[in-house]
């Protein structure tokens, strides 16, 4: 009997929203005029959708810089986690700072356009010299590609230690950012055609929760890791408080 007075109070606040039409709602603070969708689509400033369908070259972001891994990652064979040195430590891979780049670019290839917009953001010129130390710089204004939304906890170091392949979250990052013949316009505004770095950075990944699960379930490494416990672990990376805090 003591649970009866919040019995009848659910009782009487269903009966009540079934009285009210949605016309007779509207207006009200707490009914949601506009359509939405049952999912909630994070987007970035630019309108990207951060998870979900992949679209490609069609929906790269521009980036403030043409950075290019192919370069880096695949012709130098850079390791990511020389820039991107937090992946193993860190829940947050994190971006490199522009000291990272400026480590290179202080003596390297500094006639490049490009690699002058990093001494640019590093210390204000086309050219850093000994004397500037990027006291007064400021970050590289990068657009976030890979995202996922706040309710979901990721840790990139227990990936990492997992034995996991950064590609196998973010796609052939080595391949991406190639240069290509494009026109480009001077600061003069003359008009050439130039190789050029083309989509910095695609997401080819969909990043959301059936394709997490299934790696959860189908990852070589639980083998590797677990041994006879592999099918436990699984069961317990499957769990929601795995990824919902």
């Amino acid at each position: 009997m003591r649970h009866l007075p919040s019995l009848m109070l659910a009782v009487f606040l269903v009966q009540g929203c079934g009285d009210l039409s949605e016309a007779d709602q509207i207006g009200s603070e707490t009914f949601p005029i506009e359509p939405h969708n049952l999912l909630p689509q994070y987007t970035s400033a630019n309108g990207q959708i951060a998870t979900g369908v992949v679209t490609g070259s069609e929906g790269a972001l521009e980036q403030p810089i043409g950075f290019s891994h192919e370069i880096h990652a695949s012709q130098l064979n850079i390791n990511c986690q020389f820039c991107h040195s937090e992946a193993r430590k860190s829940i947050y891979s994190g971006v490199p700072p522009v000291q990272t780049c400026m480590n290179c670019h202080r003596y390297v290839k500094t006639d490049l356009p490009e690699v002058q917009k990093i001494h640019q953001y590093y210390c204000g010129k086309n050219k850093c010299g000994p004397e500037d130390t990027g006291a007064n710089g400021t970050p590289i204004p990068w657009n976030k590609v890979h995202d996922i939304p706040d309710y979901v906890h990721f840790a990139h170091n227990r990936h990492i230690q997992a034995g996991l392949n950064c590609t196998e979250c973010h796609g052939q990052v080595q391949l991406q950012g190639a240069k290509v013949p494009m026109m480009v316009t001077a600061e003069d505004g003359t008009v050439s055609e130039q190789m050029a770095v083309k989509d910095v950075m695609i997401r080819e990944t969909p990043l959301q929760m059936g394709w997490c699960l299934d790696c959860h379930g189908t990852h070589p490494s639980i083998d590797a890791n677990y041994g006879d416990q592999a099918d436990l672990r699984r069961s317990e990376l499957k769990d929601c408080w795995t990824c919902h805090k």
